[in-house]
């Protein structure tokens, strides 16, 4: 009866970090992992005097992480309720988008961490996001070739005409399916002879990815994959400057720059990073980049998080992107989507965005199809809870790139 007194608590408490090890494994909760793991440390304090000392330090360390890690995740919920930024343009604020369980996009099967950070693994993907009214966003597939890209079509075996995409999850075609992006329709006005014939026959290749920045574009462009085109397109909005300073928490493992004095950037390497977490071991570099501790000293140690700073980056790795196509004899055109007003908090406005990239001899188009993002028609972009560009947005830009280059 004694001894069974003695195993009574252990197990007890073996049974509750058995509960808080599955939440953390079905939550992908940090925390609740620190917690289990606490426990279970407990439960060896109470069952055995061996190293009692060093177990019980640990207990207090591990708990003191678990506190912090649960106080962290309850800040996005009390930034919530301040004052509405108006970013979230729904008339009914307590309505939020989901990805449907069912659907394969957005999950471990799609993922992966490559060369540029963040990429889709080859194959073809569901796609489907709903909002919590029961409104479809989108219901489509996106299909991914064999080098981690979205596929575009082939006109021929031969096209002596090429046109590189690159930039975020816009010019890849969130929410759109394979033959409604902006390269796909480029390629579809140039071959089918509707617009830019003397491109005709045109080959186009897309190398925009999801949450990527124009820091990508320029690794993309730098690397050894056969990149050589007739024109290089970047389609680009000043948000990306948070992606470039490393600022955002998906920029992870994305290659990082340095600005040097004459306003190029040089590779440095990887955002976010202390070198030893890319090479871990897929489960535990999961565990350690999910953790909000370790996001927190990420943030205070390997980011860039003044905005001015950040933009003036972004530039950098805009003209390193001119001169890197100049070196390779092909020419440059940015695609200029303006933020909104209220996104800006230093002294950069997109006015002054956009005479800094005009003032590097950079031909500018401005592809925001409204004089401001925030007058945006509602037919160019996927939904309230969803600003990514609709068909029709996509095509609109298109036709405007085809414009530009034919004159």
């Amino acid at each position: 009866m004694k001894t069974l007194k003695k195993l009574l608590f252990p197990a007890i408490l073996a049974a509750l970090a058995a509960y808080l090890f599955f939440n953390a494994y079905t939550q992908r909760s940090v925390a609740s992992f620190l917690w289990a793991f606490s426990v279970v440390l407990m439960a060896l304090a109470a069952l055995t005097s061996f190293l009692r000392n060093t177990v019980i330090m640990t207990i207090s360390i591990v708990v003191t992480l678990a506190i912090a890690e649960t106080a962290l995740g309850y800040l996005p919920a009390l930034i919530a309720k301040k004052p509405d930024s108006g970013i979230n343009t729904a008339k009914d604020k307590s309505i939020f988008a989901y990805f449907d369980s069912a659907q394969t996009y957005n999950t471990p099967a799609y993922w992966h961490l490559g060369q540029f950070g963040s990429q889709p693994k080859p194959g073809v993907f569901t796609a489907k996001k709903i909002a919590s009214n029961g409104d479809v966003l989108y219901d489509t597939v996106f299909t991914i070739g064999p080098d981690g890209f979205r596929v575009t079509p082939k006109y021929g075996d031969k096209q002596p005409h090429r046109i590189n995409f690159l930039g975020d999850s816009f010019t890849f075609g969130e929410g759109v399916a394979d033959n409604e992006t902006m390269a796909y329709y480029v390629g579809d006005l140039v071959n089918s002879q509707k617009q830019g014939a003397k491109w005709a026959p045109l080959e186009v290749k897309n190398y925009g990815i999801h949450g990527w920045g124009i820091h990508q574009g320029l690794a993309v462009l730098q690397s050894d994959l056969d990149t050589k085109a007739n024109l290089n397109f970047v389609l680009t909005a000043p948000w990306h400057a948070s992606r470039v300073g490393c600022a955002d928490f998906f920029s992870l493992g994305s290659p990082k720059y340095q600005l040097q004095s004459d306003g190029l950037v040089k590779r440095d390497g990887y955002c976010r990073s202390f070198g030893w977490v890319e090479h871990s071991p897929k489960a535990l570099r999961g565990l350690i980049t999910s953790s909000k501790v370790f996001n927190l000293i990420q943030d205070s140690l390997l980011v860039t998080s003044d905005q001015d700073k950040q933009l003036e980056i972004y530039l950098g790795v805009l003209k390193t992107i001119a001169a890197e196509s100049k070196k390779r004899g092909e020419d440059l055109v940015v695609g200029f989507i303006k933020a909104d007003d209220q996104w800006f908090v230093g002294t950069y406005n997109n006015a002054k965005v956009i005479a800094a990239i005009k003032g590097m001899g950079i031909n500018v188009i401005d592809m925001t199809l409204a004089d401001k993002n925030e007058l945006l028609a509602r037919n160019y972009y996927i939904h309230e809870l969803d600003k990514h560009p609709t068909g029709a947005a996509n095509l609109a830009r298109a036709k405007l790139l085809m414009n530009n280059v034919a004159q």
